[in-house]
């Protein structure tokens, strides 16, 4: 399913809930790799529709992720999953160090999902990878040193 298989033009977004209308807006106004949560998209959602609750927002976010019109990010060592626009697929790095989330270039090989799931009996749907380490920025710091970034709990 391509990002834009739900776009503004197709039928599953004209019938979507206005509420929903506009949690997707904001989704996609903030653009690929901007990794929201979904109490960063209520806030932005209420600057568009001020009595929009939060119940909406997560109830939409789950939608659109059924829909396939938003990527639905569950980060391992996060209290809560991040969401971005559809988009090609990709993988994801959490920064052990200072906690940023960046995307990455990089899919699992058909081949490999298609032999995995042969040896195991089963039908991988779909993939969701996040490695973790240091990003670049604080991977030029050594370990240790007081440079104000957070450090692992």
């Amino acid at each position: 399913m391509s990002s834009t298989d739900f776009g503004p033009a197709t039928g599953a977004a004209r019938a979507l809930p206005p509420n929903y209308r506009t949690v997707l807006d904001v989704v996609e106004t903030a653009g690929p790799g901007s990794h929201l949560t979904a109490q960063e998209i209520w806030v932005r959602a209420r600057a568009l529709q001020p009595r929009i609750g939060f119940a909406t927002v997560h109830r939409g976010l789950i939608r659109l992720h059924e829909l396939g019109s938003v990527m639905k990010i569950d980060v391992p060592g996060e209290a809560s999953a991040v969401y971005e626009p559809a988009a090609h697929p990709h993988a994801h790095f959490r920064c052990s160090a200072c906690g940023a989330i960046g995307d990455l270039d990089y899919v699992v090989p058909r081949a490999a999902l298609r032999r995995l799931g042969e040896r195991h009996g089963i039908a991988i749907e779909r993939e969701a990878v996040t490695f973790t380490g240091r990003c670049a920025a604080c991977n030029a710091v050594p370990p240790g040193t007081s440079d104000g970034r957070s450090t692992p709990a």
